[in-house]
């Protein structure tokens, strides 16, 4: 009898370690799939902003060339 309370004991044991293996690793994979969208969203939106710079100052560029008169060399 003794040996079967010992088993019990042990598969309790082993269930409740499984169980918290689990809720932690579960809390960890929402955790990273969390942090990966953010960081996804951050580069988008900084791409974004970047590219509308650049095309800002391409614009400028070519407005600042058609304005200048041509020059005789």
């Amino acid at each position: 009898m003794a040996s079967v309370l010992v088993a019990a004991a042990t598969v309790l044991a082993a269930s409740a370690g499984n169980t918290a293996f689990f809720v932690v690793f579960g809390l960890f994979a929402v955790a990273m799939v969390v942090l990966v969208v953010i960081v996804i969203v951050w580069a988008v939106r900084h791409d974004m902003a970047g590219r509308a710079a650049w095309r800002e100052r391409q614009m400028a560029r070519a407005r600042q060339h058609r304005q200048r008169p041509p020059q005789d060399q």
